[in-house]
């Protein structure tokens, strides 16, 4: 049944994703912003790339932060323009994703008004993913930050979908210890139990709260949905108990006293749940934090790989040392690989997750080859950076992503054998696919000899925004051995 009718209501999306993939940056992009001396010389390098022209409207001298927010409004509009084509339960699926976002948001503007700080000051650091209708008036120049959050709680929290994780935030961190959480909480009451508290640990908890509900909506779904998607958020989820466990080594939460509040910020399911998170709620130091992930042994291999930073942290080894990655690092390398694998299967939600986490990996590389080329550390551009999509693609065996925008546009005509190998200098051709309504030729599949090898690819010379109807185009390609 799943195979049957996912096409039907979910094909075309599912298509447009996976043709969004060969947009990722290669390794030749990366040694063109690799050998940049400046910004606009990155530019210019980004122009070549499926970026394309995004920068040309702005002014020099170009700014790190000025490259950062307009990658990530080109990935806002890509996911907008998938979100309008879906329908339930895949358009709430998409709403989870922007959720977290929402989060980052809201936490930032909450301590900007701690910190009095007019909204409007802070519109640079908002995230375009997580922009809502509330915020609009929010950030207008005319609200009055000093008026309390009642303003801030009544648009921002219960008019939106991240309403119900702040609500019950608010119930509990209002109690005293011991004491049961409250049935709710007053709108003026907000800005006293905020005052009091750590921002880094609400949005903690508020991002936990959102994690387990995601996980609870793909279950709900079910099928290979369920499947891919409650692997990747099971993984995130124990990444999410291994980050707080060991950034909280050397600080006040590793105390008696403190250990409660570092608890309540693990999530309620994953690999490490129950029995790993159970003995991971009784360490203090790094010998326990071993012993705990003793029996998890890819785990423990991470730790192991990070355990020096963590010792040096309060000491000057770890400025001595410049080698020494955090657990954060080794966790956006792991995260890469999973979500690549996302995309070896088809019929499921999964890739529309772990396409957007990518796109945000791919970003942050840009963001730090940026930095590395402004404080002229090029050398130190490659300790980073995560490459997505490189491994094993010379002269490997590649399933054409475009397969899935062939067979939503309903094409008919045969593709090349899964697996096919041609030799080198092999005559390749690829027929254009273009679409019916006003006229505009389309690449649906592109085909680049890869030394050893041809690697089918998906679509990467047109802008898939301008696909309107699967109905209204054709796809064919032909490969052709010499």
């Amino acid at each position: 049944m799943e195979l049957s009718m996912f096409n039907v209501k979910h094909g075309f999306c599912e298509a447009v994703v996976r043709g969004l993939r060969s947009g990722f940056l290669g390794p030749e992009d990366y040694r063109r912003m690799g050998t940049s001396d400046t910004l606009e010389d990155m530019r210019s390098a980004l122009e070549e790339t499926d970026y394309g022209t995004f920068l040309q409207d702005e002014p020099s001298p170009l700014l790190v932060s000025t490259i950062s927010k307009k990658c990530y409004e080109k990935l806002a509009d890509e996911f907008r323009y998938l979100k309008a084509q879906t329908v339930e339960p895949l358009t709430t699926f998409m709403d989870f994703i922007a959720r977290e976002k929402m989060i980052d948001n809201v936490c930032m503007i909450i301590q900007g008004a701690l910190n009095n700080k007019a909204p409007a000051e802070l519109q640079e650091k908002v995230h375009p993913l997580g922009v809502f209708d509330g915020m609009k008036v929010i950030m207008s120049e005319t609200f009055d930050v000093q008026g309390g959050f009642d303003d801030v709680y009544r648009i921002f929290l219960v008019d939106t979908p991240i309403g119900s994780y702040f609500e019950e935030y608010l119930k509990v961190a209002d109690m005293e210890k011991d004491e049961m959480p409250r049935a709710g909480v007053e709108t003026s009451q907000v800005g006293g139990i905020l005052t009091k508290q750590d921002l880094e640990i609400m949005k903690a908890t508020l991002k936990k709260a959102w994690l387990e509900d995601f996980h609870n909506f793909v279950q709900g779904i079910g099928g290979t949905t369920a499947e891919v998607m409650g692997h990747m958020l099971k993984m995130e989820a124990d990444f999410r108990v291994l980050l707080v466990t060991l950034n909280a080594l050397n600080t006040n939460l590793s105390t008696e006293a403190k250990l409660q509040d570092r608890n309540s910020l693990y999530p309620s399911f994953g690999y490490l749940y129950p029995e790993g998170t159970r003995e991971l709620r009784k360490v203090w130091n790094e010998t326990t934090v071993r012993a705990a992930l003793e029996p998890y042994s890819k785990y423990l291999h991470l730790f192991d790989q990070v355990k020096q930073f963590y010792e040096a942290e309060s000491g000057e080894g770890r400025s001595t040392q410049p080698g020494f990655q955090s657990i954060e690092d080794l966790i956006y390398t792991e995260n890469v690989h999973m979500y690549e694998m996302a995309f070896e299967q088809q019929y499921h939600f999964g890739v529309f997750y772990a396409w957007v986490k990518l796109r945000e990996q791919e970003i942050r590389n840009v963001r730090w080859i940026a930095n590395m080329v402004i404080l002229n550390t090029k050398e130190h551009i490659d300790d980073t950076v995560v490459p997505i999509f490189q491994q094993g693609s010379e002269g490997s065996f590649c399933r054409p992503p475009g397969l899935a925008i062939w067979c939503a546009l309903g094409g008919a005509a045969p593709l090349p054998q899964r697996g096919a190998r041609h030799t080198p200098g092999a005559t390749t051709r690829v027929l254009r696919a273009r679409a019916l309504r006003g006229g505009q030729g389309i690449d649906a599949f592109g085909v680049r000899p890869l030394g050893r090898g041809v690697h089918v690819s998906g679509c990467r010379d047109h802008d898939l925004t301008k696909m309107t109807s699967p109905l209204g185009a054709a796809a064919v390609i032909a490969s052709i051995a010499a």
